[in-house]
């Protein structure tokens, strides 16, 4: 009536009116989205979640509403969610070594990854709409823990956000940084100005990042696609020169590790890994604009897997064997000075150019996700009803994008372990719940309808199966703990304990 576009959060369509009735929070809130979200077993959504005629038409069985994300799209925002290529994988091989390194990503792939991407399969096929992680949790455990979730996963996106242009900046300034630039080999930039200097470039790297989230709602799944490409051809080309290059390569380089590490260093390579392989939920957000579900998540997830792999071992793997700069020097941000020294000038610039596209490509990605989820928890009345206006010309809901910006500008003071650890604290917390979430309705809700299934069905064959990733996510929590200080662990604390605070 207003003229106003429409809402495009998942929460837009319930009726806030009756929310003051103390009987509409006996409603989990997609329930009160009306029509088809119906997910019992006699339900609409349960008993036909994806007919033959959608298949072929991408029709939603939400009225008007049709599905447009195939299989391509999402092995691609997959991709971009995990990995985005391997920026910020240098401390894989110089934290222990590159044997402990290489090796730990497989384990991680096989005993986290795979299990992950196994039960977003499972869980965003048996419920196809958009909301993901957040509906598996309530429906398995209530109100409180499907905010707890939410909480969760929006903390660790925002957190997540300040990793961005911080790694944009280091991978940067190590080709043009000179007194503007975080410490850098033979470098002492500890001076109050260089500091200062720094973090003002990081601050306008944050504040450019963040334009496309103030000026359009348009998808950005267009782009990936063009953005893959760009990020993976300079790798490929490295890989290739540095191999065959006069330098050569020596393989028994990668069987090298750290005879001295030490905990917070095996820490650090957890840590490491965990967030180079974690995110392969964070499709199940946008289930409902997913066409054919149940082929387009277990196809797209293991393309992604595959890409994820290859975009770490191939370039790793190359750099190492070739041992210019020594892997014991590398560092988040090394990208460039690898390139530099086992190739030449241009190959540092173009992975430079390829740092920001990837970097710019994820940063602007989880903003987008994390402003219209803050968005969607105002229209509910979860959040002040401040963080759901909508710009009256763009549509874009500009108070949550402002706000977190804001976040992350404060965060960005940090250097990249320190937000990595944050990060990663609530983000596996975040996981481990989604895990839980999935044995408990495998439980309770053993006649739902599941066109894809995880091929585990006895119980103790479950147990088994869930062991694996619980260990891998509970080994990664201890490890936010462990070292770095007294303020690292409070900080994590004080992230933990916001969720039931704001509850």
């Amino acid at each position: 009536a207003s003229g106003k576009k429409p809402s495009m959060a998942p929460w837009a369509n319930i009726e806030f009116d009756k929310l003051a009735d103390g009987d509409a929070w006996a409603q989990p809130w997609w329930q009160q989205l009306g029509g088809a979200r119906d997910f019992s077993p006699s339900g609409a959504m349960a008993s036909a979640p994806c007919s033959p005629s959608e298949e072929a038409s991408g029709e939603s069985l939400v009225p008007g509403h049709r599905r447009q994300i195939g299989v391509s799209a999402v092995t691609l925002i997959v991709y971009f969610s995990v990995s985005g290529g391997p920026f910020g994988a240098e401390d894989i091989v110089s934290a222990c070594g590159p044997l402990p390194g290489l090796i730990g990503c497989f384990v991680f792939m096989l005993l986290w990854g795979t299990p992950v991407s196994l039960v977003t399969a499972e869980l965003s096929t048996a419920f196809p709409e958009d909301g993901g992680y957040s509906i598996w949790v309530s429906e398995a455990f209530g109100e409180f823990m499907g905010f707890m979730e939410s909480y969760l996963s929006w903390s660790s996106g925002v957190v997540d956000s300040a990793l961005y242009p911080v790694l944009a900046y280091q991978t940067g300034v190590r080709i043009f940084g000179g007194a503007w630039g975080d410490p850098i080999p033979d470098e002492d930039s500890s001076h109050e100005l260089a500091t200062w200097r720094s973090y003002f470039c990081k601050a306008v790297l944050v504040l450019l990042f963040s334009i496309p989230n103030l000026l359009s709602t348009s998808s950005f799944g267009k782009g990936l696609g063009i953005a893959f490409i760009f990020v993976i051809i300079p790798f490929a080309a490295f890989s290739v020169i540095t191999i065959v290059g006069p330098g050569g390569a020596t393989w028994s380089n990668l069987v090298d590790f750290r005879q001295e590490a030490t905990l917070p260093e095996i820490g650090g390579l957890i840590t490491t890994l965990y967030w180079n392989f974690n995110g392969f939920d964070c499709v199940s957000t946008c289930a409902g604009e997913v066409r054919n579900p149940q082929r387009s998540f277990p196809r797209g997830l293991a393309l992604a897997m595959l890409l994820v792999m290859v975009s770490y071992l191939v370039p790793l793997s190359a750099a190492v064997a070739n041992g210019q700069p020594s892997w014991r020097r590398w560092d988040a941000g090394w990208w460039s000075t690898i390139a530099l020294d086992q190739v030449g000038h241009w190959m540092a610039i173009w992975i430079v150019a390829a740092s920001f596209v990837a970097n710019f490509g994820q940063y602007i990605a989880e903003l987008f996700e994390d402003s219209w989820q803050l968005a969607g928890m105002a229209d509910t009345g979860m959040v002040p009803r401040a963080f759901a206006w909508r710009h009256p010309r763009f549509g874009t809901p500009w108070v949550a994008v402002l706000f977190q910006v804001v976040i992350i500008l404060l965060l960005v003071a940090f250097d990249f372990t320190s937000i990595l650890v944050v990060s990663n604290c609530l983000s596996v917390s975040s996981t481990l719940l989604e895990l839980a979430a999935f044995a408990r309705l495998r439980s309770i809700r053993p006649d739902l309808h599941r066109p894809f299934s995880v091929p585990v069905h006895s119980r103790r064959g479950l147990a088994l199966f869930l062991m694996l990733p619980f260990t891998i996510g509970s080994v990664t929590f201890a490890s936010c703990f462990a070292g770095g200080g007294a303020i690292l662990p409070v900080i994590n604390v004080l992230g933990l304990m916001g969720g039931p605070l704001l509850y």
